[in-house]
């Protein structure tokens, strides 16, 4: 796997892996942010998207159901979130998922 940083100020903007046919780019977390490709590609996506990506709606898993949430925070082990639902049943200003996964956390649906 590699780091994908920002130019200017050496930001970690994601990851790309190497998987069966070329690269997969993924946020800091590792959700993919697109199809797998050329390296040079992969990249590419991470640059435009890696950080924008972060900053739309998101859906975390809890109690056997999804909530709509916003991402506060993201680094490689951990997302802290906000619940944005107003179905949700907590009282929690922010959560922390250890190590999401796509069964803990997705793009909104």
């Amino acid at each position: 796997m590699k780091e994908i940083r920002r130019d200017d100020d050496g930001a970690l903007l994601g990851y790309i892996r190497q998987v069966d046919g070329g690269w997969q780019p993924l946020t800091v977390f590792g959700h993919p942010l697109g199809a797998p490709g050329a390296e040079e590609d992969a990249s590419g996506e991470v640059h435009r998207t890696g950080l924008d990506v972060l900053m739309r709606p998101w859906e975390f898993f809890e109690g056997g159901r999804w909530y709509r949430c916003v991402i506060l925070e993201a680094a490689a082990d951990a997302v802290r979130v906000r619940p944005a639902d107003p179905d949700y049943p907590g009282d929690a200003y922010t959560l922390v998922l250890e190590r999401p996964g796509p069964n803990t956390l997705r793009p909104e649906q």
